[in-house]
């Protein structure tokens, strides 16, 4: 388990989240998806479905989805964020076609979180540089 002991000034902050969204990560290209484990046997390795069942969830770097698709089912609802519009595109396009209706993607950093407190009750990152 992590503990944050810090927070960065303001000032600080700033200077480190200026700039435009393609400034922050590119995706790797979605053949890598298919070299990655199977999102429900990754949440086993993080103390497995009880982490996100019945929760709202964030994914952080959510690439094309794999992730948040996966465990979509077991979550109340799923947003994935990433900065690569190419990602969230493939990542729509999958859940629409694979009818998955709580799961949303947006174009965005985890430096410029634009969700207002307590919005989720649990942040992942997989596979998130």
């Amino acid at each position: 388990m992590f503990k944050w002991i810090g927070k960065l000034p303001s000032n600080q902050m700033a200077k480190r989240t200026s700039g435009s969204i393609a400034d922050v990560g590119k995706h790797v290209p979605a053949v890598s998806s298919t070299l990655r484990p199977n999102p429900l046997d990754e949440l086993g390795e993080w103390g497995g479905a009880r982490l996100v069942r019945r929760k709202r969830v964030l994914d952080l770097g959510c690439g094309d989805g794999r992730f948040a698709l996966g465990v979509a089912r077991l979550a109340s609802s799923v947003d994935g964020l990433d900065p690569d519009d190419e990602a969230i595109t493939a990542a729509r396009k999958t859940a629409r076609e694979s009818g998955v209706a709580n799961v949303r993607f947006a174009v965005g950093a985890a430096q410029r979180l634009r969700y207002p407190v307590a919005t989720f009750d649990v942040v992942l990152l997989s596979w998130t540089l």
